[in-house]
């Protein structure tokens, strides 16, 4: 046998065992936990600026929900980020909450903080502690403007 044909041989073996580690991987079944804090988190937006919109408000309030949106629309970026896709925020729009546009908007913007931040404060002890730093900032950050606005 030529040396040569002996050699791309081993090469071709040798860089396919981590393919194939990697490939063995992928077929576990369970989604990212991350995916759910996305979802919430795009969601979370579009309620907040249906509450925005009620006008029901004072401006206080408003400019607090104006903020807790940037901050909800921002942690699901990062969370886009750390999955490996692009946040298109198709989920937004279509899984909205169907109440009418009132004060009551309110009650609910507080109840999916807290539903946020529940989920992110369970996830955050069984992450790496690069993804443990980004889940823990966001139920922080859900538990403070549940506090402020409540």
């Amino acid at each position: 046998m030529p040396r040569r044909s002996v050699l791309i041989g081993l090469t071709g073996a040798v860089l396919a065992v981590p393919a194939i580690g990697l490939l063995a991987g992928c077929g576990s079944g369970e989604p990212d936990p991350l995916e759910a804090l996305a979802l919430r988190a795009r969601r979370d937006v579009t309620l907040i600026n249906k509450a925005r919109a009620s006008g029901d408000l004072p401006a206080a309030t408003t400019q607090r929900l104006t903020e807790l949106a940037s901050a909800r629309q921002a942690h699901a970026q990062a969370l886009a980020v750390e999955l490996g896709t692009e946040d298109s925020g198709d989920d937004t729009d279509s899984k909205a909450p169907s109440s009418s546009s009132s004060g009551s908007d309110l009650p609910a913007v507080l109840t999916a903080l807290e539903k946020s931040r529940s989920q992110a404060s369970a996830l955050v002890t069984s992450l790496p502690r690069r993804r443990a730093s980004l889940v823990g900032s966001i139920a922080a950050c859900c538990a403070a403007y549940h506090e402020v606005l409540s």
